[in-house]
């Protein structure tokens, strides 16, 4: 089994600690363990036994977990070391050689690298970004055969921070319904809705959804790599059988700690700070590229740390990153990562005074790559 190189995690684990400005995080500016914790909380952690607990993780955690989804109890969730864990395993449960995986684009493709590593076809859906980055349904439906095992979406998408509306997800539902399919829905940005809205979960349409997620994004909190999947019980027992491949557990502690995060009072808490970050570095994003309105465009999103940026300048949005990352020491996501060149994805998480230097540093790379142009 070889796996190819996932190159949105290779370049930021490679890069992101050694640039003056890192705006290619998705998530929320990450809390600290005292502003989560009373100083007896705090003492209550440091004398926790460091054992390995439940591997499939606690059950008061697990409970917490599944009380986000509609008609789940704790035996719907198994958690992991991050979402990523959760999809890798998702992955490695529901597809074999053979098999078609349909995913949309662009999208977090770290499944799709797993897939073909098991010898799986991968076909691509794209969003339309006339479309406000919407599926296109009828493309969807001329797409699922009887070998489509497994449909991957991410709602909010990232990169785009739009929200897939129900009656189309009720289509989709429909679509993979159609031809046996299991749905994959990674909804991981759930909670950082730039509206007081909240994005329906694929669970509460599809008895066939694995949907992954975790508390890297919105919650604020990857450092404690917590991610979970939720799904039917015994697809929860397969996934924890291999799991004990994998990381067999999730820390101890972060367990502790993610108990604390999904408190009611504590989520109402950290969705607040993510949505006054979000909508305060956005304004000041919307104010930065008016100059640029003839060369830079984007659909305002609607969900999620970031906004994805077109641009029409002649040349590859790699290398355009990566120029600006040697030369300025600020550092973007470039739209080859998610499977479209001729874009970046700017982080909106960051506290204010870094994201306004950051896109200071992209405006001084702009003037000097493209002096005839700004």
């Amino acid at each position: 089994m070889k796996i190819e190189s996932f190159e949105l995690e290779r370049i930021q684990s490679i890069y992101e600690n050694s640039v003056d400005v890192n705006l290619t995080e998705s998530g929320i500016e990450p809390m600290s363990l005292k502003e989560l914790m009373s100083e007896s909380e705090l003492e209550e952690l440091v004398n926790i036994p460091m054992g390995y607990g439940y591997t499939q993780g606690s059950p008061e955690l697990r409970e917490k977990i599944s009380s986000l989804y509609k008609g789940f109890d704790y035996k719907n969730v198994l958690v992991t070391s991050g979402s990523s864990e959760a999809i890798f395993l998702t992955a490695l449960l529901m597809l074999s050689e053979g098999d078609e995986l349909i995913m949309m684009t662009p999208n977090y493709l770290s499944i799709n690298g797993i897939a073909k590593s098991i010898g799986a076809e991968v076909s691509f859906i794209a969003l339309e970004e006339d479309l406000g980055w919407s599926l296109d349904l009828d493309k969807l439906r001329n797409l699922v055969s009887k070998k489509t095992k497994l449909i991957s979406l991410c709602n909010p998408n990232n990169p785009t921070g739009s929200i897939m509306q129900t009656p189309d997800m009720e289509e989709v539902v429909r679509i993979a319904d159609s031809v046996g399919a299991y749905i994959h829905s990674d909804e991981i940005y759930i909670g950082s809705e730039l509206s007081n809205s909240m994005t329906t979960s694929f669970q509460n349409l599809y008895k066939k959804t694995i949907v992954t997620s975790g508390l890297s994004k919105t919650f604020a909190n990857p450092g404690i790599r917590i991610g979970w999947l939720a799904t039917q019980e015994d697809l929860v027992e397969e996934c924890w059988g291999i799991k004990d491949y994998t990381t067999v557990a999730s820390s101890i502690l972060s367990q502790h700690i993610a108990c604390k995060v999904l408190e009611p009072q504590i989520i109402k808490k950290i969705k607040a700070r993510a949505r006054e970050l979000l909508l305060g570095n956005l304004q000041v994003f919307e104010e930065w590229i008016i100059p640029y309105s003839n060369f830079l465009s984007y659909v305002p999103p609607e969900a999620g740390g970031f906004v994805y940026v077109r641009y029409n300048m002649k040349i590859n949005s790699s290398d355009l990153i990566h120029n600006l990352r040697e030369n300025e020491s600020v550092f973007i996501v470039p739209g080859d990562s998610f499977g479209m060149d001729g874009y970046f994805r700017v982080g909106l998480g960051s506290k204010a005074k870094t994201f306004k230097r950051g896109l200071n540093l992209i405006s001084k790379g702009f003037s000097r790559i493209f002096p005839k142009t700004f």
